[in-house]
This record gives C-alpha cells, sequence and structure tokens, in this order.
C-alpha cells in the first residue's frame, strides 16, 4: 500500500470516530434513590433508557444511585467526576431524595446550563425550588389525591389511615392530607407507631419501596391486616393496589418536560392485586387493571376477551352489512327519483312524461294526452286515512298497467292525478276515432269498483283528453288536457271529453294565458301581437296630432285578448319588460312602414307635432338599456325619435328621484315621456311640478261624469289648474259625446281622444284616412279632416261606432 493511501484510510477513520464519539457519550444523567438489589423505579428507568437509545443513541442515558437515600455533596461532585458526568446537559431527578441530593450540590457549584426534571417530589422546599429554577416537574401530589378519594370510595371504609417512612417529606404536607373527608383521617409513621386492627378503617402505605422501608412495614402488610399504596412496586409485598402512576406514560411525560419545561400532573390508573378483589366494592371492580392474575382465571378471562372480541367484530360486520344494504336501497330510490319515477306505484313522473311528449313533438308523431283525475279519492283518504290511499294509489296504478297494455305511456303526475300518454297513427292527427275509443276504454276500465279496505269502492275518475299539434308544448297540452277535465266535471255526463274554449270559466283562462306568456320569448309574443292606434287631435283645429298605441294579443287556442287584460297577465306572470320590449319593436317598425306622419315644418306650434304614444311600464322607463335599445331601433329604421311618446301609468309612482334621472335620460334621447292616471297623491303633485315630463293625459273613467256630475268637473279643472301651473300639456280621453266635447272645450284643454273623434283603428288605415283628408278630393274645408266632420254632425253615430271601442277601454 503506498503512502498517499495510508493517509486517506487514517484521516478517514479519524473523521469517522470523531462523527460517531458524540453518539457514545452521555447526554441525560438520572439521579435515583437506591438500594443495592432495590427495585424502586426500575420499570421506569428502563423506559427512559429505550427512549434515549432509540432517539441520541446506545449510552445516552447515565443513572446515579443514591445508596441507602442519602449521601454528601462532597460524594455526590465526587462521583460525578469519576464517572465523567460533570458537563452532562439534562438531568432527571427521581423523588425527593434525588431533588434534595442535586439542589446541595447545584447551591455549592450553580450550572445554568443545565435542563432539570423531577417526578415526585413532596417537599415544599424542593417543590418551591423546582420552580425557582425554572426546572420540569411531573407532580405525584395530584394523583395521591385521587388515590386517596378513589380508596375511600372503592373501600367503603369509614376513616383512613396514612402510613409514611420516618423522616418522609410528606410530614410537612400533613395539614393538606388531613383537610377533607375525601382525604386522611390520620398519618403515622412507620415504626413509630403501632398498627391498630380496626374494621372500619382502611390503612395507606404512602412511603416509598426502599429496603427499610419494606422492613418497617411488614407488620402493616402481614397479620392479615393489607394496606393500599400508591407506588406500584409495593405489590410484590402484598398491597392490595390503588390508582398507581403509569410507567410508560411517566417516561414520556418526563422527557417532554425535559425539553419544555413546566408543570404536568403524572398519568396513573387504578390498580389491582386479583387476591384482593374482594377488597373493593362491585361497582369499581371492573374499572381496574388487574395484576397477578392466575393463569387459568387469565386464559379464561382471555377466552371471555377474544369471545367479547369476536361478538363485537360480528356485529360490527352485521351493521356494516345493514349500513350497506340501506345504501345501496337509498340509491336505488334516489336513482329512481332523480330519473323521475315514483317510489310508490313505480309509474314514471311528470318530468319523464315531458320529455317524452317534447321528443314526439320534435319528430312532429301524433299522440293523444289523456289526464285522469279521481273526484272520490280524498274522501276516501279521509275515510280510511293514509294507509288506504296508498293501497287506491297502487290498485289504481295496477289497473291502468292491466288496461293499457302496451298501447300507452301511464304516468302518475301528481298525488291523486294519472296521465296516459297514447300514440296516434300518422293520418289520425286533429280528430281521432281511435283515440276517443282508447280514451273510451280507460273510461270503462277505470269505472268500474275498487276493492280497497276489504269493500268495494267506486272512486269516479274523469278524463280529459288533448292531442297534439305543431304548435303546442308539453304545459300547453297538459293544461288543456286538465282544463278538459275540469269541463266534464262542469258538464254532468261523465264521458272523455276534449276542450271546448269557449266553455273555459274566466279564472281558468285567465291562469292559462299568464303561464303561456310566461314560457314565450319576445320573437314568439311579436307573432301573435296586432297593433292598433286611437288617434289624438288638437282642440284648437281638430287636426291629428298622433295617437296612442293599442296591442292585441291573438292567442292560438284562448283567443283575443285586449290591451287591459293583456297588461294585467303581464304583471301576474312577471313578463312586462317581455311585452314591452315586443310591442315597442312592433310599434317602430309599423311608424316606419305605415305612412304615418313623422315628422311636422318648424313653422306649427310646439303641440302639433306628431307624437305617437307608446304605453311601458315604471320599470323599463328606469332601464337605460331599454330605452338605448328603442333609440337604436329608431336609428336603424330612419323613425326620428322626437316623434315617439313614452307613456307609463300613474300606478305606478314611486319615490321621485330614480324617476326624474330616468326621464331626463329618455328626454336626452329624443323621447317624449307622458303621465296618465293623475290623482290628488303626494307622488302624483311631485311628479307634475317636479319630473320633467312632457304631456299629462288624463283617464276616460274621470270623464264619466261628465258634464251632470259637478265633483267630476271640479275633478278636471283642479288637474288642470295643476297642470298649467307645472307648464304641462294635458290631453282628456274617453270623449264619447258631443256634451263631453263642449264641456272640455271650456275648461281650455290642447288635445283630446275618444270613440267621438276617431276609432280605434290599424296604423295603415289611418295613415290612409289622413292621407286621404289631406287631399283636395275630401270636399271639406281648407283644414279641415275627416275627424272634424264626424265630430260635427254625426255624433249619434259615434256613439255607437265607438261603444265597442269604449268596451275595450273597459
Amino acid at each position: 500500500m503506498t503512502p498517499m493511501k495510508r493517509w486517506t484510510g487514517g484521516g478517514l477513520l479519524v473523521l469517522t470516530l470523531s462523527l460517531a464519539a458524540p453518539s457514545w457519550a452521555a447526554t441525560t444523567l438520572a439521579i435515583a434513590p437506591g438500594e443495592p438489589g432495590g427495585r424502586l423505579d426500575r420499570e421506569l428507568l428502563s423506559a427512559l433508557d429505550d427512549r434515549l437509545e432509540a432517539r441520541d443513541g446506545p449510552g445516552a442515558l447515565r443513572i446515579l444511585y443514591l445508596e441507602d437515600g442519602e449521601v454528601s455533596t462532597a460524594q455526590l461532585r465526587e462521583r460525578l467526576a469519576r464517572a465523567g458526568l460533570d458537563d452532562v446537559a439534562r438531568v432527571i431527578l427521581l423523588h425527593d431524595a434525588g431533588v434534595s441530593a442535586y439542589r446541595r450540590l447545584e447551591d455549592a457549584s450553580p450550572q445554568p446550563s443545565r435542563r432539570l426534571v423531577a417526578y415526585g417530589a413532596f417537599s415544599p422546599l424542593n417543590r418551591q425550588w423546582l420552580r425557582l429554577a425554572d426546572a420540569g416537574h411531573l407532580d405525584l401530589l395530584p394523583v395521591l389525591f385521587r388515590d386517596l378519594s378513589w380508596i375511600r370510595h372503592g373501600s367503603e371504609a369509614r376513616r383512613l389511615v396514612g402510613w409514611v417512612a420516618p423522616g418522609s417529606p410528606l410530614l410537612a404536607l400533613g395539614d393538606a392530607l388531613l383537610d377533607g373527608q375525601q382525604r386522611l383521617d390520620a398519618l403515622r409513621v412507620l415504626g413509630r407507631d403501632t398498627p391498630v386492627a380496626a374494621d372500619d378503617s382502611a390503612q395507606v402505605l404512602l412511603a416509598l419501596p426502599g429496603r427499610l422501608q419494606r422492613r418497617l412495614a411488614g407488620d402493616l402488610l402481614g397479620g392479615g391486616r393489607g394496606a393500599w399504596c400508591l407506588m406500584p412496586e409495593w405489590l410484590a409485598d402484598g398491597c392490595y393496589g390503588g390508582v398507581q402512576p403509569e410507567t410508560a406514560g411517566v417516561a414520556d411525560g418526563l422527557l417532554r418536560l425535559l425539553g419544555e419545561g413546566g408543570e404536568a400532573t403524572a398519568p396513573a390508573s387504578p390498580r389491582l392485586d386479583y387476591a384482593a378483589r374482594g377488597q373493593l366494592s362491585a361497582s369499581l371492580r371492573d374499572e381496574v387493571r388487574y395484576v397477578n392474575v392466575p393463569a387459568a382465571e387469565a386464559s379464561r378471562r382471555s377466552l371471555a376477551e377474544r369471545l367479547l372480541i369476536g361478538a363485537l367484530v360480528l356485529g360490527g360486520g352485521a351493521v356494516i352489512a345493514l349500513g350497506l344494504a340501506l345504501g345501496v336501497e337509498r340509491r336505488r330510490r334516489r336513482q329512481r327519483e332523480r330519473f323521475g319515477f315514483d317510489a310508490l306505484t313505480g309509474l314514471p313522473g311528470r318530468a319523464r312524461l315531458e320529455r317524452r311528449m317534447q321528443r314526439y313533438l320534435s319528430h312532429r308523431h301524433p299522440f293523444q294526452l289523456c289526464w285522469i283525475g279521481f273526484d272520490l279519492l280524498d274522501g276516501l283518504q279521509d275515510s280510511l286515512g293514509a294507509e288506504g290511499a296508498r293501497e287506491a294509489l297502487k290498485r289504481i296504478a295496477k289497473r291502468l298497467r292491466r288496461t293499457v297494455r302496451g298501447e300507452g305511456y301511464v304516468v302518475r303526475l301528481e298525488d291523486d292525478v294519472f296521465a296516459v300518454m297514447s300514440f296516434l297513427q300518422a293520418d289520425e292527427a286533429g280528430e281521432s276515432p281511435a283515440g276517443m275509443v282508447f280514451a273510451e276504454r280507460l273510461q270503462e276500465s277505470l269505472s268500474a269498483p275498487f276493492h280497497v279496505g276489504n269493500a268495494d269502492r267506486l272512486l269516479l275518475p274523469r278524463i280529459g283528453i288533448a292531442r297534439s299539434t305543431d304548435d303546442k308544448t308539453p304545459f300547453d297540452m297538459l293544461e288543456e288536457a286538465q282544463g278538459a277535465a275540469r269541463q266534464v266535471l262542469r258538464g254532468g255526463q261523465r264521458r272523455p271529453r276534449e276542450l271546448v274554449a269557449e266553455a273555459v270559466a274566466p279564472e281558468e283562462r285567465c291562469l292559462a294565458l299568464a303561464e303561456s306568456l310566461a314560457g314565450m320569448t319576445s320573437e314568439q309574443l311579436a307573432e301573435q301581437l296586432t297593433l292598433e292606434i286611437e288617434p289624438r287631435f288638437l282642440l284648437a283645429d281638430r287636426r291629428c296630432c298622433g295617437g296612442e298605441f293599442r296591442a292585441r294579443w291573438q292567442h292560438p287556442r284562448w283567443g283575443n285578448v285586449p290591451k287591459k287584460e293583456l297588461m294585467r297577465l303581464a304583471e301576474t306572470a312577471g313578463r312586462r319588460a317581455l311585452l314591452d320590449r315586443a310591442i315597442g319593436r312592433l310599434a317602430i317598425e309599423c311608424l316606419a312602414s305605415s305612412g304615418l306622419p313623422l315628422v311636422v315644418a318648424s313653422g306649427g306650434p310646439h303641440s302639433a307635432r306628431p307624437l305617437w304614444t307608446l304605453p311601458i311600464g315604471v320599470a323599463q322607463m328606469v332601464d337605460t338599456a331599454f330605452i338605448d335599445a328603442l333609440a337604436e331601433r329608431c336609428a336603424a329604421l330612419n323613425v326620428p325619435t322626437g316623434c315617439l311618446e313614452l307613456q307609463w301609468h300613474g300606478a305606478e309612482l314611486g319615490e321621485s328621484w330614480p324617476l326624474q334621472s330616468a326621464i331626463r335620460y329618455c328626454r336626452e334621447r329624443g323621447f317624449g315621456v307622458a303621465l296618465k292616471g293623475l290623482t290628488h297623491t303626494r307622488q302624483a303633485l311631485d311628479a307634475i311640478f317636479r319630473q320633467p315630463l312632457s304631456r299629462l293625459v288624463l283617464e276616460p273613467r274621470l270623464l264619466r261624469g261628465v258634464p251632470s256630475d259637478q265633483s267630476s268637473i271640479l275633478m278636471i279643472k283642479s288637474l288642470r289648474d295643476m297642470a298649467k301651473l307645472g307648464g304641462r300639456h294635458m290631453t282628456v280621453t274617453g270623449v264619447a259625446s258631443s256634451e263631453q266635447l263642449l264641456a272640455i272645450r271650456g275648461m281650455n284643454f290642447v288635445s283630446v281622444q275618444g270613440p267621438l273623434l276617431g276609432l280605434v283603428q290599424a296604423p295603415e288605415a289611418l295613415a290612409a284616412s289622413l292621407s286621404g283628408a289631406a287631399s283636395p278630393q275630401t270636399g271639406g274645408e281648407p283644414g279641415e279632416d275627416a275627424s272634424s266632420s264626424m265630430a260635427r254632425g254625426e255624433n249619434a253615430h259615434s256613439r255607437v261606432a265607438g261603444g265597442g271601442a269604449e268596451e275595450d277601454e273597459r
């Protein structure tokens, strides 16, 4: 081997030894009272050695026993120096003997860098020194108090007598030990006091099990007396047991406090010699850990424990299996509910029916829907209870399946309502004899008695029929079939029936229209709307100065819906914005294509400008997006915004400040703003004087008493005066007679509209009449239109002709 290799190998060996050397050095010192062959704290020290060796390596714990319990300070320093433990970093002190010896050594030569922890110090002087030295302390005093209370309760003795060794630190705690009923009744010293046998007293041995203490306690433990103890080492000498510290928990607690400091109570649990179990009350025997158990008893107890564990395992398995079964059943029910199946009858629900109907409608496959209700099912539930109703529903579902036999799709819609979707031939769309035959068969089958509650009972079915068309939706068909079933109930003849629109009750028609409106889009609604205009005329020269748009809804099933009813339906269905958008789009398209006058010469009066009024809700008035959309639509169709006026009703008046900014925005975009339906409320007066309105409109109901009713005239005059004070142009509507016209003319109003002056008509017809009245072929005087001649000479004819429009207004 070359010199270089030898030097390299030697260097690696020295480096390895230098790294390994700290793991061999002792890092923790334990000072414990002991004696040759003594067993005090041997298990605890062994547990500490195992834990420190696993953490710091072999030899991490060195133990210094204090033989005979006491050594001088010089002897202790000499033994530490001889063992090479002068610079040890951590010290564990066991019991008062270890604390006292180290305290004297520390007072002679302080070592502030050492970490200290003590276990089981009872002396008040030692406990105070540990607190001043900031040392950790695992306290046994609370365990002692708990042990005394447990012994008094478990032994049921009237008196507790405590025994300590001569010079024991517990003598200094005599006042604390003798205080209270749950503690000692007397404190005696081994070797000095003689034990006295007494049936009503229990002896408690509180001394440490040293060699001298075991000899002095022989009289106490022998002679048939027996004693309880605190330290587990006394169990080998015949002690009964007690609440004693746990070795593993004490070792872990000492190591934790060695690093963290502070105080903690030593972990402890009841322990009892098996032979002394008769000394403990039966109520506490199942809560202790037995020692010195005979082998036969241990095997029996082990077998019982194994059987108990087996029973617990089997029970746990049964619970788990039951839980899995319940989970599977719950999942199955949820799956059926999720996919729309009824839990009671097993029939599909409404969601699945609507999906199937929509699929057939999309592919234009003809079918019919039978809505089936039972008039006596509620009474059956009242007489037989919920169980009787459940039985009846199951029997109804069974009979429906048997009757249909694959010719239709049976569904349970709700509690007592069923439906059958049957399929028609392609050439039988509309009137279907085969579909009616199928419904008659259902009626005959369900009219037979049902055996419910041990009796035959009639349930009186009624069946409504709806047939598919291209313009229907699943909801429409369900509503139509349900309405037909209601007509069966009112008709008196219990046979399947299709819906007759003319026979529907007004409430049902209103509900059906509101539901239909709720499901429509703006484009769909615009296709079914028809716009008409009621013209407006100036009182000064009777020229047309615009008009008010009115919308009619021509529903394919429920017929004509006039303006006022349409507005109420839109409010009920929450679709007023949808209706206003549709009417606004149609009105702008009408102004662009109908030929109505849109621009007036600048020389004419401002009030003569043609304004075409569009009624909207106040929610749309404050919606800038809606106003912007109207302006963009006008710009796209070359319709000036100055000829369009937005009109909202006074019943929707609220606070003034949001409306004021909204009206200003409308005026900035070029739209006029009119308020209809004035009242003497604070909001109405505030609107007249503060809102930037372009026109005020009186409702027709205010004109009904004119000219005979003086209160109506005074009401109109007061509103006129307020309008003049506010600088507002006011229009009177609903003029139906020449007397009313004369009265209004005398009040100096600006413009009027009503059946006397012009009927509600289509925009094209109004444009044609206005252009014809302006041409020379009319035969009238210059500046005179057709409405003027009608107002002068044909009042009676106007009343008759205007009756229809007035009825529509109502």
